[in-house]
């Protein structure tokens, strides 16, 4: 979420080091662990040879386990972290991931920017319309295709609040300076949301802090998943809670995630144990308060991986 004073910017594709997409499906949908695609991302960055000062662009991912492992590995570098991802006209990518999920747990791994890609320009607008509510950073948009913006589409993009504005070339730069120097440019008034926003590889999700139901804790084992599909189905619950008492727990939920349908909440006391369910969980989760984990432990876990603790 960009400040008053600040104005929207174009960013040439060249100012960034650009992490594109691994190629690997990650378990269950593949057979690569994630913590094995978190050193394919490790490796990959350390064989760049590029400017250390210049921010990492993610550019292309489809699947929310692509985004966390690069984002995960880029920060240690130091450096900022863009993210922009292919979407369609129901603001989607390739592998079903809604733009407004990505942005949610993009912006609590500590990206500076996240932005949507199309070749239609009025998708951009309801796509930036759409997420712009929720964001917490700037929010960028690219034309593909070698297409170009015209003025009415610049200002149709300015007006929902897009902020960045990657890879224009020099003519639609300039016409967009042109624009939001006009004496009569204001900034879009944008209400933002105030709720938990939480997310997984399907959804995003936006709960009110008073009235959050939370299900009775579920036991992990390797066949959990019809305790998750029935807790998800037929308790009225809000939220999934997971309990998570030994590493073997948070694998085992690990290979079962993907049939929850509601947000996550980890719950338990084994430091290891905690911070393993939420490296490897593909979201944004919450973690019980209630933890008798070192609080100090529990905040650095959150923080390091995008959770809530609640």
């Amino acid at each position: 979420m960009t400040d008053d004073c600040l104005r929207p910017v174009a960013l040439k594709t060249d100012n960034f080091t650009v992490i594109p997409p691994s190629g690997e499906m990650t378990i269950p949908y593949g057979e690569t662990s994630f913590t094995e695609l978190k050193s394919h991302y490790k490796e990959n960055i350390a064989k760049l040879h590029t400017d250390e000062n210049s921010a990492f662009l993610l550019d292309g991912m489809t699947m929310l386990s692509d985004l966390r492992a690069a984002a995960l590995e880029c920060r240690k570098c130091g450096r900022p972290v863009y993210v922009v991802i292919d979407v369609d006209d129901e603001l989607k990518t390739e592998h079903e991931l809604p733009a407004d999920a990505a942005l949610i747990v993009m912006q609590s791994l500590g990206a500076v920017c996240f932005g949507i890609s199309s070749d239609n320009a009025e998708t951009l607008i309801n796509g930036v319309r759409r997420i712009k509510p929720y964001s917490q950073i700037p929010v960028a948009v690219r034309i593909e295709g070698g297409g170009t913006l015209s003025d009415d589409e610049i200002s149709g993009l300015l007006s929902v609040g897009a902020d960045v504005f990657i890879g224009l070339d020099d003519e639609t730069g300039t016409r967009l300076q042109n624009i939001i120097s006009e004496e009569a440019y204001k900034q879009p008034e944008i209400e933002f949301e105030d709720s938990l926003m939480l997310a997984n590889e399907r959804s995003a999700f936006f709960l009110e802090h008073d009235t959050t139901e939370i299900s009775e804790p579920i036991e992990c084992n390797s066949g959990m998943g019809e305790d998750i599909i029935a807790v998800c189905q037929d308790s009225g619950c809000d939220v999934l809670k997971i309990q998570i008492n030994t590493p073997d727990d948070a694998l085992d939920f690990a290979d079962n995630a993907h049939m929850a349908t509601l947000p996550v909440m980890f719950s338990g006391d084994d430091e290891i144990a905690m911070k393993l369910a939420v490296m490897l969980y593909q979201g944004r989760a919450l973690i019980d308060s209630t933890s008798l984990i070192d609080p100090d432990e529990l905040k650095k876990a959150a923080q390091k991986y995008g959770a809530v603790i609640y």
